[in-house]
């Protein structure tokens, strides 16, 4: 979901820009400012990069005070900057600067940093031009830089905006200083094509964004159909909207406000992708054999799919899909709970689907056994189940349970957690049962995972705790330090923690396997998140408003 924030400032915002336009700079560089060529450092500054691209309408440059600005960059992001000094128009069009812009950045990564540490940093055309080498990035295949931040962006030279007109009088600039622009910039290239005008350009698969932009702008809708389009793309991106600020808003006070929001935002490793309308429900999500992340769309019926380029595929299912995973068979197997079915879906989006034997049994949890076969429960029927995948079932009651999450253990069978009863069940192979009660009444498990620790770690919705639970069956509980945060799904991160959903709180939390607990906030805090699965190193989790959900994690 688009994450949108506005930004309150104070009065005065268009004559603070006037006078700071008029001084440019506030003074030299600070003693403490390392400058070598148009790399800047400031002090504290380690590894990555910052690519600052500066504004000017694509014709002017001020060489000291943007190696400023390249300086409170390094100093806010813990990065060394560079200003990037691209040829200008009207003596070299478009495409010279785009040209130059990429020529940084291919520097950068000559130089052995990372690309996902490099940050991309514009503002007004510098900002088109981020925007710009972005899309040339993606489209000749290279890697993108780790995230991109883009102040004040004209992204549609052709001038469509209904800001030029709304914010008319308001704004230190009109449409008829951006038409100048643009016509010096573009030379006869199409305004309304990208990579020159990003907004026309295919988002897919671009890094995480934050677009900020001031009310009084007539830039407003560049930058706001801009983020809307991203976000629609599925990319991970922020607007901020500066409440009664004009264009160069930067270089009044709110530009410190501005800095420390780009800090605490790359410092944020949360990342929020939309991939569905608000009520289509991402409830489940698991990796594919096809390295592509799969999800379940239970209210719209449906099962995602979202590559690792960003690209979104919906195949329609059926009513109800909830819990998927990967089978043995090299397709992906979900519950349907709605129309008391187990589906399997190909790759290729081929779709199929088995009735149990016990009717409206409700299938809820499904994962694949150390037997081969795909265990799953039937909580409206207190069963578990059993089905291979030439479509053979077996069934086994769990009565009074309502069995819920199923996972196989480290010691050849599969554990349940049976919700109802606050017992985590064990199920054999051959179907004989042994129940585990919980010391907490109320417990109400509902996630179970296998640990990296020879132990099976549970959610205790209930009464806010995680659990751990031996294969002899000893239970340790760990209460959370909400308990009110109605934790549901659980899994084992990259980094030997355990990672859960907090559906009651709108937060991912991580519990390491000595009990400490570390939380983290998802962009909302009615996300509702569910599903839980680790992808390409990042934890991802479902949620039901729309999105899917990456926190980076540190090892």
């Amino acid at each position: 979901m688009l994450t949108l924030t506005a930004v309150p400032a104070g009065p005065g915002q268009a004559q603070a820009v006037r006078d700071r336009i008029g001084a440019l700079v506030s003074g030299p560089l600070p003693a403490d400012a390392e400058v070598r060529g148009d790399w800047v450092r400031a002090p504290g500054a380690g590894g990555g990069a910052v690519i600052y691209v500066h504004g000017g309408g694509f014709t002017d440059t001020w060489p000291e005070a943007e190696r400023m600005m390249a300086y409170r960059l390094s100093r806010t992001t813990g990065r060394p900057a560079l200003r990037v000094a691209y040829r200008l128009a009207p003596a070299h069009p478009y495409p010279a600067a785009l040209d130059d812009v990429l020529a940084a950045w291919r520097g950068v990564l000559e130089t052995g940093v990372p690309a996902s540490e490099v940050v991309f940093v514009g503002e007004s055309a510098g900002a088109t031009l981020v925007l710009s080498a972005l899309l040339e990035i993606k489209r000749t295949g290279g890697p993108l830089p780790g995230a991109a931040v883009a102040v004040s962006p004209v992204t549609d030279l052709a001038l469509t905006g209904a800001s030029l007109t709304a914010n008319d009088g308001k704004d230190l600039i009109d449409r008829a200083v951006l038409a100048a622009v643009s016509d010096r910039y573009l030379a006869g290239a199409g305004p309304r094509q990208a990579p020159q005008s990003p907004l026309y350009g295919d988002l897919r698969g671009l890094p995480p964004l934050l677009v900020a932009v001031g009310t009084d702008e007539v830039l407003l809708d560049d930058a706001r159909r801009f983020a809307e389009a991203a976000d629609a793309a599925g990319v991970s991106v922020r607007l901020d909207t500066y409440e009664d600020a004009p264009h160069s808003f930067h270089l009044s006070d709110l530009g410190e406000v501005l800095l420390d929001r780009i800090g605490r935002w790359l410092a944020d490793p949360v990342r929020d992708h939309t991939v569905s309308g608000p009520d289509a429900g991402p409830y489940a999500l698991a990796e594919g054999p096809d390295g592509a992340l799969w999800f379940t769309l239970v209210h719209q019926g449906a099962i995602g799919r979202r590559d690792a380029a960003g690209h979104l595929t919906v195949h329609p299912v059926g009513a109800g899909p909830t819990v998927i995973t990967q089978g043995p068979d090299g397709a992906l197997w979900f519950t349907e709970y709605g129309t008391h079915r187990i589906g399997r879906i190909t790759v290729d989006g081929e779709v199929s689907a088995f009735e149990p034997p016990t009717a409206g049994g409700g299938p809820f949890g499904i994962a694949p056994g150390p037997d081969g076969a795909l265990w799953f429960t039937l909580s409206a029927a207190d069963r578990i189940g059993r089905l291979t995948t030439s479509g053979e079932f077996t069934e086994y009651p769990a009565p009074g349970a309502f069995p819920s999450a199923l996972v196989a253990g480290p010691d050849g069978a599969m554990w349940c957690t049976l919700n109802q009863a606050d017992v985590i069940g064990r199920i054999a192979m051959d179907g004989r049962t042994t129940a585990f009660p919980l010391p907490t009444e109320g417990a109400a498990p509902v996630g179970i995972t296998a640990g990296p620790d020879g132990a099976l770690w549970f959610t205790e919705i209930g009464a806010g705790q995680i659990g751990r639970i031996t294969v002899d069956g000893t239970v340790t509980e760990y209460p959370l330090p909400d308990r009110q945060a109605r934790p549901h799904a659980l899994t084992t991160g990259p980094d030997g923690a355990l990672w859960f959903t907090e559906w009651g709180s709108g937060r991912v939390g991580r519990l390491t396997t000595d009990g400490r607990f570390t939380g983290y906030d998802l962009p909302r805090p009615d996300s509702e998140p569910h599903g839980i699965a680790v992808y390409r190193g990042a934890v991802w989790c479902a949620l039901e408003t729309g999105s899917l959900a990456a926190v980076e994690v540190s090892r």
